[in-house]
């Protein structure tokens, strides 16, 4: 007897999609008072009626992409999850949808699934579970203009800021003692606090006697109604401390270590903050957060010994000129080696020497070269969202402990000296994990940045390498190097895949990652046309 196989193709067909949300945003109240948004939504509107989309919900949001944590943007996506069929969110472009990668995960998910389309009116592009690359491309790249947008923004900021440092003039909030305030001609400017200024003024000059501790400060501070501008509570020691070793009462910012000037009025004089300072600790030198330990090097973690295998750790050398240099080392970890000391920029000078000639591809090349990237991203990610996972299931644990400790003080199990113990080791841990976890949150950020490195590679490698910031060149360089070594004053390049394919292909004109159904890479290989 025959058995009829099926021979039928089961495509991986898209379920129609019949509904829509129409979805708008601006960044300032002042926006959102004009037309902006009202023609975003009249566009949208047009667009569904168009393509017979049933606008099922309205999103106007007023909030910014970039900070915070977007909660309206969230709930509309909640929303979505929740339907039963699929919803089509009509954007008037991708910068109005988002400005950054940190929603690029769950949004991927949800194409995936097939349960969103994304149509982006200005740049004539829709996005679908099937989309080809090409398009997903497109919409990383306009992901990434946004953000390259509001990075140029935030640069303005600094520029700004730096250049009212260089005037004098103070950023952010005065401290105790200080108002901030309009001039006369509705320009920001610091004055001294009317009725906590000579407050201030009377503290250092009682403690300059030598009379008083710390201490007998903070009594002190209670009686005459000294109270802190911020939370409005009386002082405690360590703020006491903290405004006694302040230099701007008597007429010096610290910006980033730097003694600068400032040109508002002093509260006190430098003699009287002098005496205060050695009073403190008999030392005129203020301890600023400035200390080797916290020097960003740019080739920090990226080479070790050639000999021994241990780290190259750089170091700051200060000749008697001032001038300083950085250097890089053998760490020794292993025991005594004789490997010599290289000059940071003589390093930077053969990465540029060796590279730069050979990141010459073409643009598929260089398409190929940023999805291998992203999916790299992606799952250093996953490992991530996993570590993140733990952590908050220690926490929660850590949280019922405390817990269960409190309720077994109440029916006099433990005694009260057994659960002070306990509670303070708990703290402790509760700390620490809700710390990690701090450091944990933001890894997404990190996303546009390497993308925007790779994009760099292309033309751009050797401005990268020579004048980036400190961090995007320690990012570029770990994104490409690995078990790369020195040997005395030779740095010996090895270059992650698939960037050693790049380096093969110098002349190449194409460049192509095959993938399987589940889009890992298992190969790539290099098509050589001259």
């Amino acid at each position: 007897m025959l058995i009829k196989q099926n021979t039928e193709i089961n495509f991986n067909k898209l379920r129609p999609c019949n509904q829509a949300i129409a979805f708008a945003r601006v960044s300032k109240q002042e926006q959102a008072e004009g037309a902006s948004l009202d023609a975003q939504i009249n566009k949208i509107t047009e667009y569904c009626n168009n393509h017979n989309f049933n606008i099922i919900q309205e999103v106007r949001l007023k909030e910014s992409s970039t900070r915070g944590g977007r909660k309206e943007f969230h709930n509309m996506l909640e929303f979505v999850k929740k339907q039963k069929h699929k919803t089509a969110i009509v954007v008037y472009c991708v910068d109005r949808f988002q400005r950054s990668f940190k929603e690029s995960s769950e949004i991927k998910d949800l194409l995936e699934k097939d349960v969103i389309e994304l149509h982006f009116w200005k740049d004539s592009l829709v996005l679908t579970k099937n989309s080809s690359a090409s398009d997903m491309t497109r919409w990383n790249m306009g992901i990434l203009a946004a953000q390259m947008y509001v990075d140029a923004l935030r640069d303005n900021v600094k520029r700004s800021m730096e250049y009212n440092w260089t005037d004098g003039k103070m950023q952010g909030k005065a401290p105790t003692g200080y108002l901030n305030t309009l001039d006369s001609n509705n320009k920001k400017t610091v004055i001294i606090d009317p009725d906590m200024g000579p407050l201030v003024k009377k503290m250092f000059e009682e403690y300059a006697t030598g009379l008083y501790s710390l201490k007998d400060m903070v009594v002190w501070a209670r009686t005459h109604g000294l109270k802190s501008k911020f939370s409005k509570k009386t002082l405690c020691r360590a703020a006491i401390h903290a405004i006694l070793q302040n230099p701007f009462y008597c007429g010096t910012m610290i910006i980033k270590g730097n003694y600068i000037k400032h040109i508002y009025e002093p509260l006190i004089d430098e003699d009287l903050f002098n005496i205060v300072q050695e009073r403190l600790s008999g030392k005129t030198k203020i301890h600023t957060k400035t200390e080797y330990g916290s020097i960003d090097f740019a080739l920090r973690g990226v080479f070790r010994c050639g000999k021994c295998g241990c780290a190259m750790t750089p170091e700051l050398h200060t000749k008697k000129s001032g001038k300083q240099y950085i250097y890089l080392r053998c760490s020794h970890v292993n025991g005594d080696c004789d490997q010599k000391t290289i000059n940071e920029q003589l390093v930077f000078q053969q990465i540029e020497d060796e590279l730069v000639g050979s990141f010459n591809f073409s643009d598929k090349a260089l398409m190929a070269l940023k999805t291998s990237v992203r999916e790299y991203v992606e799952n250093e990610n996953g490992f991530n969202r996993i570590h993140k996972q733990q952590l908050q299931t220690r926490l929660t644990n850590a949280k019922n402990r405390l817990d269960t400790a409190v309720n077994m003080l109440l029916d006099g199990v433990i005694t009260k000296e057994v659960y002070e113990t306990k509670k303070f080791q708990l703290d402790n841990e509760i700390a620490e994990i809700e710390s990690e976890l701090t450091k944990c949150s933001n890894d997404l950020n990190e996303i546009g940045n390497i993308v925007e490195n790779i994009i760099e590679i292309a033309g751009n490698a050797r401005n990268l390498i020579k004048s980036s910031k400190v961090d995007q060149k320690r990012a570029f360089l770990k994104l490409i190097l690995t078990n790369s070594t020195i040997i005395d004053k030779k740095a010996w390049i090895s270059l992650k895949k698939p960037f050693d394919l790049l380096q093969k292909s110098n002349g190449c004109t194409s460049w192509l990652g095959y993938t399987d159904s589940n889009r890992d890479i298992q190969s790539q290989s290099l098509l050589f046309y001259r």
